[in-house]
């Protein structure tokens, strides 16, 4: 059973283990949260978009991965990827990051839905696994390897894999 080790920026509280719950429902993974947190490397952020550079967050996180699992780093703040005005995640060599700065209703000026919110970072976080997994974007709207271009479409989604998707995990 492959092992994820789940870390933090900052604790967000029960979140974080519903999280671990649906990676192990998902992926049959052994999901361990680590509950010490981590300092999001300085370099990472852009000022001039007032926002971080996921790649170099995750590249940074490598340091702190072992040989014998998979890293998950769920952050708050805002992200973005070279080529993108903004994520929700990035996947790359073992190491997955999901931020829940765009993930919150808050952000879009509607009020706290603590259901929805939560909803929208386990979905996110099933996304980013996937990849470390070896699946691709999917062209079905409702599973959860469909590229989410904004909002709604992470909404629309499902927090499972279709069938074609698991079959390729096979």
């Amino acid at each position: 059973m492959r092992r994820l080790r789940i870390i933090q920026s900052t604790h967000l509280g029960r979140i974080t283990e519903t999280v671990a719950e649906r990676l192990k429902e998902v992926y049959g993974l052994d999901v361990v949260v680590d509950e010490k947190t981590f300092v999001i490397a300085p370099h990472s952020f852009n000022a001039l978009r007032r926002q971080y550079n996921a790649v170099f967050i995750a590249e940074a996180l490598l340091k702190m991965k072992r040989d014998d699992e998979l890293l998950l780093a769920l952050i708050d703040v805002d992200i973005y990827a070279p080529g993108l005005n903004y994520c929700f995640g990035i996947a790359l060599k073992g190491v997955a990051v999901v931020s829940t700065y765009r993930l919150d209703p808050r952000f879009y000026g509607l009020p706290y839905d603590e259901s929805l919110y939560h909803e929208r970072i386990i979905k996110e976080a099933c996304h980013e696994v996937g990849h470390l997994l070896g699946l691709q974007h999917c062209d079905n709207p409702k599973c959860v390897m469909h590229f989410s271009n904004w909002i709604h479409d992470t909404d629309v989604k499902d927090y499972m894999p279709c069938t074609r998707c698991i079959n390729k995990l096979r």
